[in-house]
């Protein structure tokens, strides 16, 4: 089957220290699979504050893993599509020696998604977790539905005032806007934003190429009733 040209082809990851590992390893891992399968022309930049190696870790075992960018704010190529993770890193008040002001990361987004120095905006976003929080501070949320990691709920709906937070949903897409529950919803959610842009026959094999057994439904979240989630409908004018 012919590689679609209409494809995105140029990605970024959005990496902070702290982030959470398979808010990472879980999209990546199906684009990787979906490189191999025709589409060994995608690109993928590693965007941070600094080009210093990032660690999810908040102790001495998580700060073994270390991840390299590729690029700065500043240098960050023209993208087509930003995965943004969470991760404890994306929420102030955590004491952390390792944590930049998350403020820089939010200004990222905001001009990232609406285009800036000559960078067209981007076809679409895509946030793990509480990597919502981030969409939400930027104001990327406002007017769309979204959802988040319902551990956190409460604490990261307020972000996005302006937002419909869908507490059943296992993801959510709205417009170019795609936001997952939490951790490993992020697989769930990439492997349905494959499928609505490619044939599901290839969305299949990266699922079994990755062994993982999808959640075909968008509304199967058991950890909001878990949680005690319920929706949070926008603020009125």
């Amino acid at each position: 089957m012919a590689a679609s040209t209409s494809f995105p082809r140029r990605f970024g990851l959005l990496l902070y220290p702290e982030f959470e590992v398979l808010d990472v390893a879980g999209p990546i891992e199906a684009l990787i699979g979906l490189s191999q399968r025709g589409y060994e022309d995608m690109k993928l930049s590693i965007i941070s504050h600094t080009l210093d190696p990032v660690s999810p870790g908040l102790n001495d075992f998580g700060r073994a893993i270390r991840y390299l960018p590729t690029h700065t704010f500043e240098t960050a190529p023209q993208l087509d599509v930003l995965l943004v993770p969470g991760g404890l890193g994306t929420i102030e008040g955590i004491p952390s020696p390792d944590k930049p002001r998350i403020d820089d990361y939010v200004d990222y987004v905001r001009k990232a998604y609406r285009g800036y120095d000559g960078h067209e905006p981007l076809q679409y976003i895509f946030s793990v977790c509480n990597g919502a929080l981030v969409l939400g501070k930027a104001g990327v949320l406002d007017g769309h539905k979204a959802t988040t990691n319902k551990a956190a709920w409460k604490l990261i709906t307020p972000s996005a005032p302006n937002a419909h937070w869908v507490a059943s949903a296992r993801w959510v897409e709205s417009g170019n806007v795609w936001t997952t529950s939490g951790v490993s919803a992020g697989a769930d959610g990439m492997l349905a934003w494959m499928a609505s842009l490619l044939p599901d026959k290839i969305v299949t094999e990266v699922a079994d190429g990755m062994e993982w057994q999808r959640v075909w439904s968008s509304d199967d979240d058991p950890f909001a009733e878990l949680n005690g989630c319920e929706d949070v409908l926008p603020e009125q004018d």
